[in-house]
């Protein structure tokens, strides 16, 4: 019977020199996410202006020996300053977005300006994959013998689906009849 402890452990020596780090650990689970606290890639988001976050939430069943992973995105925007079109006057917006589940999400940024040392080159350049998160935790808990299942977002999801489907198949049918 492997519990959550065991792999959070084995994960925290799979993130060991990534970006990644196990977080907010429960008796039943823990979180891998972006080490924001660590200067090293605190500075990499800070300099390069990324304002997502990505959080995979991980939740083990000790007594079934499973284990389901929950993708949290999160997106802040903001923006102080003046506003130049027309008029300029004194401007502050916000905004933000949120999703959970399970998805894939991929991206990438590309900028060429001048750099610190006044060379002409990349001064951004990053990109994210969700997936290399996922392994890091798919990897560790494969080897402790747990078996991966569905998140209950999924399954409402999977459920909604179904529902959705048979009813469009019912609503034909009433149709097929009623002509």
């Amino acid at each position: 019977m492997v519990t959550a402890a065991e792999l959070a452990a084995e994960v925290r020596r799979a993130t060991a020199d990534t970006p990644y780090m196990v977080a907010d650990e429960t008796p039943t689970g823990f979180t891998v996410q972006i080490d924001v606290v660590d200067q090293q890639w605190w500075t990499l988001m800070k300099r390069k202006s990324l304002a997502a976050s990505f959080q995979h939430v991980v939740t083990v069943d000790a007594a079934a020996g499973t284990y389901d992973i929950t993708d949290k995105s999160m997106r802040v925007e903001w923006e102080a300053g003046i506003d130049a079109g027309g008029v300029p006057r004194p401007v502050l917006r916000g905004g933000g977005s949120f999703a959970k589940g399970t998805f894939v999400q991929r991206s990438f940024r590309k900028e060429y300006g001048m750099d610190d040392d006044g060379h002409v080159g990349a001064v951004v350049d990053y990109s994210f994959d969700s997936n290399e998160g996922k392994r890091l935790i798919d990897g560790p808990a494969q080897h402790l013998g747990l078996t991966k299942t569905m998140n209950n977002t999924a399954r409402f999801g999977l459920v909604m689906a179904v529902i959705g489907v048979v009813s469009a198949l019912v609503a034909v049918i009433v149709l097929l009849i009623v002509l």
